[in-house]
């Protein structure tokens, strides 16, 4: 008989009811995340899974304690006029960290394995499930691919997504680009002395909250608070009573306005670097390189890790070679036909690009794009 049982949490009513259990988990962790909060996950599903369904799986050691928590859902998507049920992470797009969320007395594999295993066993659920940016820094994600591939009946596809750099706060030796470093800290000086203001690690991101989201919306067009539910999610998020001393708020000042601006998070150990803003204006300024080096400096007497989380920048390399990988992770019934469905666009995709088809077609289109203008 397994030491570990597993149930489902299907409504938003048991979902709500999981806070402080959810929360004392994330806490005890060896890897976490501040993704992995409850706030973040329940925030997350109110504003940007309303039509999804809660597929929360809780995993119980023998003694009744939690043992892991696995915050996924299910979506509805259509391929090719076919309804494909697939199993996701509650948080997406905007969340850099994702995975099962597994007690530290308890082994990762038999956590994930009782979370895989009962997926299984309620396949009539879901078509596919496809997660992204499992982190390798986690042993976790690895347990994730084995399980998962020792379902014979299962196919499972891996697939590497982005390198994420992470500067050891507490290292003994820091690789960094001293030369770039040393421009910077230099440049803060000249702003100083020429009027400009830094203020690190603010505590009151109410007052600055509207001069941000206009910076930011401004400076990336691609930013979520460009969209209703990612301005209702940010707001409900910042003043949820469980991140009130957590959010990393930073910027510079010139003649009473904001320049550049940092919002992010930071926890007892670990700082996030998640969204910079930048008044364009002052690009020549290099106000945003300045912002981020005063706000690494000063989290390096307090905390463990500075975070980066994804995208490699060239900037984020000046301050540490140390990187880590997301992966993403599908796996489906190998006798599928939801699942071929929803595999199909994607493995054409890849078939083209390793026979080199998209760049031999850009280069025939060019080449004869020449020869008409001639």
């Amino acid at each position: 008989m397994s030491a570990y049982s597993a149930e489902l949490v299907t409504t938003l009513e048991a979902f709500e009811a999981l806070k402080e259990p959810w929360n004392e988990l994330v806490a005890s962790m060896e890897y976490p995340e501040i993704f992995y909060l409850w706030e973040w996950n329940f925030l997350y599903f109110r504003h940007y899974r309303e039509n999804d369904r809660p597929l929360i799986v809780i995993v119980r050691h023998s003694s009744g304690k939690i043992a892991g928590i696995a915050p996924l859902c299910v979506h509805d998507v259509r391929r090719f006029g076919c309804l494909v049920r697939v199993v996701d992470t509650i948080v997406a797009e905007i969340g850099d960290y994702r995975n099962i969320l597994v007690h530290p007395t308890h082994h990762r594999g038999q956590v994930v394995a009782a979370v895989l295993g009962y997926l299984r066993e309620k396949s009539e659920l879901w078509d596919v499930i496809d997660i992204s940016q499992l982190c390798s820094r986690d042993p976790t994600t690895f347990h994730v691919v084995n399980v998962a591939q020792a379902h014979i009946d299962w196919s499972v596809r891996v697939q590497t997504l982005t390198p994420v750099a992470v500067r050891r706060l507490k290292a003994g030796c820091v690789v960094e680009n001293t030369r770039q470093l040393r421009q910077i800290r230099n440049r803060l000086k000249t702003l100083q002395q020429r009027g400009y203001t830094l203020h690190v690690a603010c505590r009151d991101v109410s007052q600055f909250w509207p001069a941000f989201t206009s910076l930011h919306r401004h400076a990336w067009r691609s930013s979520p608070l460009n969209t209703p539910n990612g301005r209702r999610f940010f707001e409900a998020l910042t003043h949820a009573d469980g991140m009130r001393d957590k959010i990393e708020f930073s910027f510079i000042e010139f003649q009473g306005q904001p320049v550049a601006m940092h919002f992010g998070f930071v926890d007892a150990r670990k700082v996030y670097f998640y969204m910079p803003a930048m008044d364009r204006a002052y690009r020549q300024e290099r106000v945003g390189a300045v912002l981020l080096s005063a706000v690494v400096d000063h989290y390096t007497k307090t905390h463990e890790a500075f975070d980066f989380l994804r995208g490699m920048e060239d900037y984020k390399v000046w301050y540490t070679d140390g990187l880590d990988m997301n992966m993403r992770v599908v796996a489906y019934r190998t006798a599928s036909f939801a699942a071929f469905v929803y595999n199909l666009r994607e493995s054409i995709r890849r078939f083209a690009v390793d026979l080199g088809l998209p760049k031999a077609v850009a280069q025939a289109a060019r080449r004869i794009m020449s020869k008409v203008s001639s």
